[in-house]
């Protein structure tokens, strides 16, 4: 028997300048409902040190790369062609989500530079969108048929990302549904849900990129209101992974554990209590859904089954997919290594 979640979790709805709240970690969090009460009991105290705000001088080239700002900086020449291709798909009504870096930025506050920008969007518009950017003057190209395709213009690149690199799942409505509004280039967007970027990037774990700080910085600036019985659904089968994360946040942010709701902890110690003897496929290696790198000599050399390749191979015969790689929208496919 599952535990229940004791009501209807809150959907945070601050909005900043920028459409979406720069959030102070500091802050007490809004009531249930979006109301303009404070609710008692939530929120957080501040630790000893305090947030501050670094000296820029004092800071590596490499810390100088992720740092907080009150602004999503763009370099001008990126941000004028970005505001191109937004309001071009807004003004076709192109139903998309922003994600990446400026939906990290949204929920925590923090800055990192970006080399590209990312939107999300449900199969079926694909093709749409790849037809519109073209028009606007983007060169288009398919990178791998069954999540990404790409649009270039001038120095400047866009991702239209549709589904999971490892195959397991592609963009819903719920992406959409959930979304929050917000503010990119002067131009209206809608920023990708916290519980969704959270889940997707359970799976990003490779040796050159890992997105574990992006989880439990999320959970430290949003669990108060995260939708945690939406986040539960979306992670389904795959929620010892959340549970590692849930675990390496205490391990990080130790006087903040109350973030994570203990009804969600029960629930996952339940379930890794009830399976603690179950014996999986010894076949099988799921190492590949988060790191097709580092779990390579596990399916090239020993022998397991590589769960990433055959999530993708089915995702690759979906007639919506087939669709968009058959498609006269893109000016050219990439080829070489799928996922």
């Amino acid at each position: 028997m599952r535990f229940s979640a004791p009501g209807t979790w809150r959907q945070g709805n601050a909005q900043a300048r920028g459409g979406v709240a720069r959030p102070d970690p500091c802050a007490p969090r809004r009531a249930a409902g979006g109301g303009n009460g404070i609710e008692e009991g939530v929120r957080m105290s501040k630790p000893s040190a305090g947030f501050a705000y670094p000296d820029p001088g004092s800071l590596t080239r490499e810390e100088l790369k992720s740092i907080t700002h009150g602004e999503f900086w763009i370099p001008e020449a990126e941000r004028v062609v970005y505001q191109a291709a937004l309001r071009a798909l807004n003004q076709a009504g192109v139903p998309y989500v922003v994600s990446g870096l400026y939906a990290i930025y949204a929920y925590t506050g923090i800055y990192r530079q970006t080399k590209d920008l990312d939107l999300l969007l449900e199969p079926k518009y694909v093709i749409q969108a790849a037809r519109v950017l073209r028009d606007a003057g983007f060169h288009t190209r398919l990178e791998q048929a069954h999540w990404i395709g790409k649009a270039f213009r001038d120095e400047a690149m866009i991702d239209l990302i549709y589904g999971m690199g490892n195959g397991l799942a592609l963009i819903d409505s719920q992406w959409y549904r959930h979304s929050r509004p917000g503010i990119l280039a002067a131009t209206p967007v809608r920023v990708a849900p916290p519980e969704e970027l959270i889940w997707h990037r359970l799976f990003i774990a490779e040796r050159h990129r890992s997105d574990v700080a992006d989880v439990v910085h999320l959970i430290l600036a949003r669990g108060d209101e995260l939708n945690w019985e939406r986040l539960l659904e979306r992670v389904g089968e795959h929620w010892r992974l959340l549970l590692g994360q849930i675990h390496f946040f205490d391990y990080v942010y130790p006087g903040y554990r109350r973030r994570v709701p203990q009804w969600v902890r029960e629930d996952l110690y339940e379930r890794a209590f009830e399976e603690m003897n179950v014996v999986g496929d010894p076949n099988a290696c799921l190492g590949t859904l988060v790191s097709r790198f580092s779990f390579a000599i596990d399916v090239n050399e020993w022998g397991l089954r590589d769960l990433r390749a055959e999530a993708i191979a089915r995702m690759r015969a979906e007639p919506v997919i087939q669709e968009i790689r058959e498609s006269e929208v893109w000016d050219d496919q990439a080829t070489g290594i799928e996922g």
